[in-house]
């Protein structure tokens, strides 16, 4: 389809007005500005001395003036930080020449080498989650004939600590974490008949402050082996059997309190200061 343009195309889409028809076409829309102008002004928002000063879309809005000023005098007036509140900012790297906290947890088997002549350190893995102290006191109840209420007779007592130890393998030898489960459960068990379960100790961090001075006798290490692995990539390159050994496992431990004399009061009742 062709597009003419030309002297009739142009006539037929435009119309030619005469000048005084222009002219008041003109004047009709400058005196509707002017009305629009005047209402403006008589209302008080467009001042006739500067009509520039505050636009249509530029005017004045007291309501949020209002609360950005109320906002302004409540952040001026506030107290900042409590004391104990401190921001992230304020949290630095330690120095390079700080002191590294290494606090662990080991049972001690302190007859490792016979009775009083050696120890051992079996270091966990990692800190139990939980510990679970039972004291058992034992009362014998004697009720005399016709007596309302019985007398108890304080026969005995027993103290028990029981955690769960999560066992892990943590080097390349898949013997590593049956190794350690078998380690604790022999320190319940006799030598054979060549001598009594040995004693142990609980050190709970390098200040040794929770059992300090408290020998235990291990009375139950049961556990649970987990994941187990039938084959890896050696270190060479190839494929080798790790037997199916777990490689995990969770081993649940109770000691049992022990002393060579009674403890009084005062002994139950001591905690050993802080040495830091």
């Amino acid at each position: 389809m062709a597009i003419y343009t030309g002297k009739i195309w142009s006539n037929y889409h435009t119309i030619n007005l005469p000048t005084a028809a222009e002219l008041g076409i003109q004047g009709g829309l400058d005196a509707r500005r002017a009305t629009i102008f005047f209402r403006r002004a008589k209302a008080g928002k467009l001042p006739l001395l500067d009509r520039f000063q505050n636009e249509p879309d530029v005017n004045d809005q007291p309501e949020i003036e209002e609360w950005r000023d109320k906002q302004k005098i409540s952040k001026d007036n506030s107290k900042g930080l409590a004391p104990n509140v401190n921001t992230h900012t304020m949290f630095t790297v330690p120095p390079s020449n700080g002191t590294l906290v290494d606090d662990y947890v080991a049972i001690i088997d302190i007859d490792a080498s016979g009775l009083n002549q050696g120890y051992e350190v079996i270091k966990l893995p990692a800190i139990p989650r939980e510990l679970e102290w039972n004291s058992e006191s034992v009362f014998a109840s004697i009720k005399p004939i016709g007596r309302n209420t019985a007398f108890y007779h304080y026969t005995g007592a027993e103290d028990k600590l029981s955690f769960e130890i999560d066992w892990y393998s943590t080097s390349w030898d898949s013997r590593e974490v049956i190794r350690n489960c078998r380690r604790i459960e022999s320190l319940s068990k006799a030598d054979g008949y060549n001598g009594r379960p040995h004693r142990v100790m609980l050190k709970w961090g390098n200040g040794d402050v929770l059992f300090s001075g408290i020998y235990f006798q291990v009375i139950s290490a049961q556990y649970k082996m987990v994941q187990f692995n039938k084959s890896r990539m050696s270190q060479n390159g190839g494929i080798e059997s790790t037997h199916m050994l777990p490689v995990q496992a969770y081993q649940t431990v109770t000691l049992a309190r022990i002393d060579q004399t009674n403890p009084s009061l005062s002994q139950i009742q001591y905690v050993s200061p802080n040495p830091l």
